[in-house]
């Protein structure tokens, strides 16, 4: 078989810059000598025609830097990438329009990936074929559920018919039946000699579809060889993390985090080390102008006290006081997704916070924040218009770009592992939809809300106004942020840090270890 694919030894550097005017002075003066993290480093391997290559590795193990780098959405910092055919990517949703409609969107994406009209005109009907949304293709986007997009956006991105397909986390959506379709789709792209690059958390997918597997370890190559070599290796090493203690475990992932600070150490030529000079010569003149510039925000910033008074009289404390008086009284139009933080809070009908509550809201619930003073926030929920106190707010985290559900299947009972991707693909369905599908399940309350509990897998189904808005599984293991690979940007914690909320890039998560359960909700309901 011929080489389809070649890394030979490389890297990418992201700076570590933690303001816009380094980043944009890094965009225009670049310092290769300045300090960065390194997504990956020092990768080499051989690929040939017709192979099915996975990736594995816990999460910021540098799996979508690889999906990026091979997909040629990056450039590599050193090194070379060699590949004989045109890449495409696979990933779930990627490029749809929200305000578009589905056949908008098939068309907008189509003409991107280089079709004339006529070309999607033939393909059209076997891309709504495989996607099966039904009459929902001339709706928009936005109105779909998470397993639509899902559907409709690995049906676009399959008829491009490239020969070397990246698929990153494609399958870890939907339900059996449509899993079972893509798999043999994949099945079929390699009998035509297609060369396959597969990501994901779930390791019974890796075993089924790929050759061989490489295995990434904080931005390094640990391992790549046959795929049943690999996995044993690495299963290995999920159960002996899973069995340190929660210290030595961010030890363990500080040593690593640190080591990718590290500078890079390879081999250059005479050429490169006069060029590396010359970059060193560069930055220094960066740093010094951007010296300049602090001092000048230095001499502007201390200005502003100068003539500040130095002592205060009586007649100025009564003043001062009046003014926060003023100050908490003052309400600031906002519009901003929030979450609540406590791990109860109540909404009240007035902004004096003193009336009969109207309702509860647990941890992790989201809420539309319009309006705050000092102490109290105006918010809305379920379309009505609620107060609370503002301290009982946070901000949302970062989007993981990736955290899906799979991620959690080690900690899923064995009943519920065997069908999560068939259970969460009915969020954002409809209740007839669900009740069509799913027997044995009985209407419950829980925590004030309706919800559709299934005896067999011990969860319930979310139900609001006639639509699945999300799932609560029990009986979990308890999920530490470090297990997973989480960085401290991407999650947000209870008072007792027993809670913590995740948005991934398909539903939001909140586990509570002390409940031991995970809710999965979509992103566009309150929960």
């Amino acid at each position: 078989m011929n080489l389809k694919v070649s890394f030979q030894d490389v890297s990418k550097k992201y700076s570590l810059t933690t303001s816009k005017k380094e980043k944009i002075i890094d965009m225009f003066f670049p310092n290769k000598s300045k300090a960065g993290f390194y997504g990956v480093r020092n990768i080499s391997f051989d690929v040939l025609e017709g192979e099915t290559i996975g990736f594995v590795g816990i999460n910021g193990s540098g799996k979508s830097t690889m999906s990026n780098l091979l997909a040629r959405m990056i450039p590599p910092t050193s090194g070379e990438i060699d590949m004989d055919g045109q890449p495409s990517l696979i990933a779930i949703a990627a490029g749809l329009n929200n305000s578009l409609t589905g056949k908008d969107n098939i068309y907008l994406k189509c003409l991107m990936m280089g079709f004339t009209k006529k070309e999607i005109e033939e393909m059209y009907d076997s891309i709504v074929e495989f996607a099966d949304i039904g009459e929902f293709i001339n709706q928009p986007v936005k109105s779909y559920s998470s397993g639509m997009k899902s559907r409709l956006g690995f049906s676009i991105s399959i008829h491009n018919n490239p020969d070397i397909l990246i698929i990153d986390e494609a399958l870890s959506v939907g339900d059996q039946t449509f899993y079972q379709k893509c798999v043999d789709r994949i099945t079929e792209f390699k009998k035509q000699g297609k060369t396959i690059f597969f990501v994901s958390h779930s390791i019974s997918q890796i075993e089924k579809i790929c050759d061989r597997v490489a295995w990434m370890h904080y931005g390094e190559l640990k391992m790549f060889d046959e795929t049943k070599v690999v996995v044993a290796e690495y299963k290995k090493f999920i159960d002996w993390f899973n069995k340190l203690s929660k210290q030595e475990k961010a030890d363990y992932q500080n040593e690593h985090k640190e080591g990718r600070k590290k500078p890079l150490v390879r081999k250059t030529s005479t050429r490169r080390t006069l060029k590396s000079k010359r970059l060193q010569s560069t930055g220094m003149k960066s740093k010094i102008q951007l010296s300049i510039l602090t001092v000048l925000l230095l001499i502007s910033g201390a200005s502003l006290f100068i003539n500040q008074p130095l002592k205060i009289t009586a007649s100025d404390k009564t003043e001062t006081e009046n003014n926060e008086s003023a100050e908490e009284a003052v309400w600031e139009k906002i519009t901003e997704e929030k979450i609540i933080l406590a791990d109860e809070t109540s909404l009240y009908s007035d902004d004096r916070l003193d009336t009969d509550a109207q309702m509860k809201l647990s941890f992790g619930s989201t809420v539309e924040l319009i309006a705050q003073n000092k102490e109290v926030a105006q918010v809305k929920y379920n379309n009505e218009q609620y107060y609370l106190s503002k301290k009982d707010l946070a901000s949302l985290p970062i989007q993981s770009e990736e955290v899906n559900t799979s991620i959690f299947e080690p900690y899923f009972s064995e009943r519920v592992r065997n069908s999560y991707q068939f259970l969460t693909a009915f969020i954002g369905a409809t209740v007839s939809d669900l009740e069509g599908n799913i027997n044995g399940g009985e209407m419950r309350e829980l925590n004030g809300n309706t919800a559709l509990y299934l005896p067999h897998e011990n969860m319930y189904y979310l139900i609001e106004q006639d639509e699945v808005t999300g799932m609560v599984i029990n009986d979990i293991q308890e999920v530490l942020p470090e297990t997973i690979s989480l960085p401290e940007e991407e999650a947000v914690f209870n008072n007792n840090m027993q809670q913590f909320f995740i948005r991934g890039t398909q539903f939001d998560y909140i586990i509570n270890n002390t409940d031991h359960t995970l809710t999965i909700a979509d992103k566009s309901s309150t929960l």
